[in-house]
């Protein structure tokens, strides 16, 4: 159980990762259905956590997001990073040489 915890990142950590980003932003995500926070409860309040993975893309969109892109073709351009892994590490125009 404290493996599975141990996977899952407060918002702090979330804004931490990306500079100039704000709640509002990780809100709008949220509600386009962009990420799906893990919602945890202490009593009456309630919080949002996220995955590693959602942790890594949101990252990824946000620097999709200040290069000027919106946020729909942010968010592609970003799942289509995640899914490629490794190869992420190639410059994006050698990787089709």
């Amino acid at each position: 159980m404290r493996e599975a915890l141990s996977d899952l990142h407060p918002m702090a950590d979330l804004l931490a990762s990306c500079p100039g980003m704000t709640k509002e932003h990780v809100y709008y995500l949220e509600q386009r259905g962009y990420i799906r926070p893990i919602k945890q409860r202490h009593g009456k309040v309630e919080r949002n956590l996220y995955t590693t993975g959602q942790l890594e893309l949101v990252k990824a969109i946000w620097t999709y997001r200040q290069g000027g892109l919106p946020p729909r073709e942010a968010h592609q351009r970003a799942l289509r990073e995640q899914s490629r892994g490794q190869l992420t590490m190639w410059p994006e125009d050698g990787a089709e040489g």
